[in-house]
């Protein structure tokens, strides 16, 4: 995560970082305390002020947003190859990416009741979720149901 100086900062602690307006600082972790960021800059690395600087936004990072809102979001991004980083739940101050999964239909697949998703030898699934190992939930020409897993191979796109 990067951000943009909007003042200069002089450092009065040994584990605070110096730096000039217009310096692109390069954010290593916003949780150890709620005003102070720990950033990189030219190689050093200390604390900084969080309101001297900007962080630069990016259409990928979401901040701080659970597993299951980060799928839905890449549910509604529709394309493929869409991703989204995240701070992570589990370890504080990590991050964790959210990548959009998908499969190719091996075989046809005729639902048999409305939960089900049907689908052709050859089309694209986009994965879901993955509640068992033998029925996934997934996506395909606008619908949504489960479908067997051993109809299905995953693709890296």
């Amino acid at each position: 995560m990067e951000s943009v100086a909007l003042y200069s900062f002089q450092a009065t602690e040994s584990d605070e970082l110096a730096f000039n307006k217009g310096d692109t600082l390069k954010i290593l972790n916003m949780e150890d305390d709620q005003n102070w960021y720990k950033a990189e800059l030219r190689g050093a690395e200390g604390f900084i002020p969080k309101n001297y600087i900007r962080v630069k936004p990016h259409p990928w990072y979401s901040g701080r947003i659970s597993r299951q809102l980060a799928e839905e979001i890449l549910m509604k991004r529709n394309h493929l190859g869409a991703f989204l980083i995240r701070e992570s739940e589990s370890s504080p101050g990590e991050f964790s990416i959210s990548v959009a999964c998908f499969a190719q239909a091996q075989f046809d697949f005729s639902a048999q009741d409305p939960s089900q998703l049907s689908f052709r030898r050859g089309d694209i699934i986009e994965i879901l979720e993955r509640p068992d190992p033998h029925w996934w939930r997934g996506q395909s020409c606008g619908r949504v149901g489960f479908f067997p897993r051993s109809y299905v191979q995953p693709v890296h796109l």
